[in-house]
């Protein structure tokens, strides 16, 4: 560019220096075509001074005024000039054909000039006139042009380099606006006057600068719409390269494969998957990039969780089958719980026909024994009928567990009301008056936290309620004591039950909400139990969005606490 400009300016300069020259030529052809026709002038009016005997005085006027002499033909005269022009005219150099010739004397031009008398040859005279006379007279003129042309020349280039600067600048900015559109930062305003011409370019650049920068802000927020999105997935995303590199992970992913993900590196694979079956999945997508394939596999990961995912891993190829667009697509979809789940049921079905087994075995057994004839010892047949009734009331306790259960599993939805929790606790104590007087158990009611009622589903709560205290009461000891505390705030309701009973192992405490569940030594010490109270309570408390706690001590007791996201009543 500079070397452009540089050519440029050499080509002005070059083209200023013809036309002075060109002007020079002109000004030198203008002073020879003066100089003749001076001298034709002079030649006329010498003519005209022979007819007026005025010759001697118009010599010497024109000596003196033109330094022009006269010189009569024939030259008689000896000077030099004299002997000049008798040898000029007798070689026949001028004549009326070409009056003028310019000859040079003492290193001195001069310009000859015939005059002739067309009827007579006796009246011819030679003018002699110093080619430089004329010059001297447009010397001072041409010094005065020269001045002016070299100063507008000057003053032009001045023009031109205080133009070149000013475009030089305005590019300058218009440069620097585009590269910081180009790093997406804020370009520096520039204004331009409506006659500038770089007017509509800069209003096209600020008009570019507004669009970058909302396109800018629309792929901002979809670049985060698109992170939350990801991070919000339910399922594990992960999202490679062809090299193996990983290029999107988001938290549940990172949950799923419990690692942690660094935003911005660059990990491949291998520092997230460490299951090999798994890593064969994706390797064996990575081997062969220009085949679209979709792998799917249920996969137990390795680890202390031991978490089941259904892995699929996805090549995605575009149509042109370019391997630099090529990337891998994994999804982990958790099935622990399901897994889980699934396993509860299996172990349910299992639970519940043990527990179903029993007092029917026990009922079929006396059955029998009475009908081969034990009916006929009263004392037996009296024992033996009551053992059947308690074993029908245990199957009947059991059955209705197992439907309240059902009913909970399905998730009724929570009818809200007020709730006066003093009142269903105390109304569940005298329901189990009976069994805590044959336990002769101390119930304490802890009301000072309570400042109900409460706005909660009744049913449930009462169940919850019921089903903790009547835990209580039958894994208690022989004048125990059962503590019941109600508390609420302005935004949680908290149920204690505390009893003095066997207590629970910390193993115990981690399978106790389990269905089915008793522990060892509770079910070698109450054969009552159906096993289903505290799973139906941990379901109860779910459906209403709380928490259910245990803390116990075997040998000591257990405190059960729910705690329930719900505001009481004004």
């Amino acid at each position: 560019m500079k070397n452009k400009q540089k050519v440029r300016w050499l080509i002005v300069g070059i083209c200023a220096l013809i036309f002075y020259l060109a002007f020079f030529l002109m000004g030198n052809h203008f002073i020879q075509s003066t100089q003749r026709q001076q001298v034709q002038a002079l030649g006329q009016d010498y003519q005209d001074s022979l007819l007026g005997q005025t010759k001697t005085t118009t010599s010497k006027r024109w000596q003196k005024n033109y330094q022009v002499e006269v010189i009569d033909l024939p030259a008689t005269g000896s000077t030099e000039l004299a002997k000049v022009a008798r040898n000029v005219a007798k070689h026949n150099l001028v004549n009326t054909g070409a009056p003028y010739l310019k000859v040079e004397y003492q290193q001195q031009r001069y310009l000859l000039y015939l005059i002739s008398d067309q009827h007579s040859k006796q009246n011819e005279a030679m003018l002699v006139q110093p080619l430089a006379s004329i010059g001297h007279d447009f010397r001072s003129l041409w010094l005065i042009f020269s001045l002016l042309y070299w100063v507008l020349i000057a003053a032009f280039f001045w023009l031109m380099w205080q133009h070149q600067k000013s475009v030089r600048r305005k590019l300058g900015l218009l440069s620097h606006n585009v590269l910081a559109l180009a790093d997406q930062k804020e370009p520096e305003p520039v204004l331009f006057t409506a006659d500038d011409p770089f007017f509509t370019l800069g209003n096209q650049l600020k008009d570019l600068s507004q669009t970058s920068e909302q396109q800018l802000l629309a792929a901002q927020l979809h670049e985060q719409s698109f992170k939350s999105l990801i991070n919000n997935l339910p399922l594990g995303v992960m999202l490679l390269d062809r090299d193996g590199r990983v290029e999107v992970t988001n938290r549940a992913l990172a949950t799923i494969l419990n690692v942690a993900t660094r935003e911005g590196a660059m990990e491949t694979y291998v520092d997230y998957v460490k299951t090999y079956e798994l890593s064969r999945m994706i390797e064996h997508a990575l081997r062969q990039p220009q085949v679209k394939r979709h792998q799917r596999r249920d996969i137990q990961l390795v680890g202390d969780e031991g978490r089941f995912v259904e892995a699929d891993v996805i090549s995605l190829v575009g149509d042109e089958a370019d391997l630099n667009d090529m990337r891998v697509l994994v999804m982990l979809y958790d099935l622990t719980e399901i897994k889980q789940n699934e396993q509860m049921q299996l172990d349910f079905v299992a639970n519940a026909s043990h527990e179903l087994r029993t007092p029917v075995t026990v009922i079929a057994g006396y059955a029998e024994t009475l009908l081969a004839g034990a009916q006929h010892d009263p004392v037996k047949a009296q024992e033996f009928i009551r053992t059947i009734a308690e074993q029908a009331q245990h199957l009947e306790a059991l059955i209705h567990d197992i439907l309240l259960l059902s009913r909970a599993d399905q998730d009724m939805p929570i009818k809200w009301q007020t709730v006066h929790l003093d009142q269903v606790t105390q109304h569940t104590l005298k329901l189990l008056q009976k069994p805590i007087q044959a336990l002769q158990l101390k119930i304490n009611l802890d009301l000072a936290q309570y400042h109900g009622p409460i706005l909660s589903d009744e049913v449930k709560l009462e169940q919850i309620i019921k089903n903790l205290v009547t835990n209580a009461v039958r894994y208690n000891r022989t004048q125990g004591e059962i503590t019941i505390a109600l508390a609420t705030t302005p935004t949680t309701t908290t149920i204690k039950v505390r009893d003095t009973g066997i207590g629970l192992t910390t193993e115990d405490q981690t399978r106790i909400f389990e269905r089915f569940y008793r522990a060892d030594h509770a079910h070698s010490a109450n054969e009552e139990g159906t096993g289903l109270g505290l799973a139906i309570v941990a379901n109860l408390v779910d459906q209403l969005n709380g928490q259910v706690t245990v803390q116990s001590q075997l040998g000591v007791g257990s405190t059960f606490t729910v705690t329930l996201p719900v505001n009481h009543v004004e």
